[in-house]
């Protein structure tokens, strides 16, 4: 019976990493997908030939500390999630870890290290805001 709860709790292991995997791969396929339709849109009436490229500016800020506040945000769109997920793991582990002290003494490191990966999640806007203010530098947008 051991045996099979641990092939078990193998490929629910499994299962979780795959669909983590999925789930981080599916939006990039669809910005790959919606990218260029070749629809003539990169022309935009300039005036110029149908063999010109037009360039534009793909980042939204124009400043070193703008692009520093759009990293800051993406990496909070990208690191809260996955808090959040491991949050979800460590559940888990409490839930199967039954009587099995490592699992539960690896569910509580995970929810320590979680929680103070969300305490700098929170705390990273007003870090930047701050070293921008010491330095002198205009952070907004």
């Amino acid at each position: 019976m051991q045996y099979s709860l641990g092939l078990f709790y193998q490929s629910m292991n499994r299962l979780f990493y795959l669909a983590v995997c999925l789930v981080s791969v599916l939006p990039i396929r669809v910005l790959a997908e919606s990218g260029g339709s070749g629809s003539g849109s990169g022309s935009s009436g300039s005036g110029t030939g149908p063999n010109d490229a037009v360039l534009t500016n793909p980042l939204s800020a124009d400043s070193l500390p703008a692009i520093v506040d759009n990293i800051v945000d993406f990496l909070l769109a990208l690191a809260g999630p996955i808090a959040i997920l491991m949050l979800v793991y460590a559940g888990y582990l409490f839930v199967v870890g039954g009587t099995n002290e490592n699992n539960i003494k690896k569910a509580k490191q995970i929810i320590l290290w979680s929680v103070v990966g969300i305490a700098v999640l929170v705390l990273s806007k007003s870090i930047v805001y701050v070293t921008c203010n010491a330095l002198g530098v205009d952070c907004t947008k």
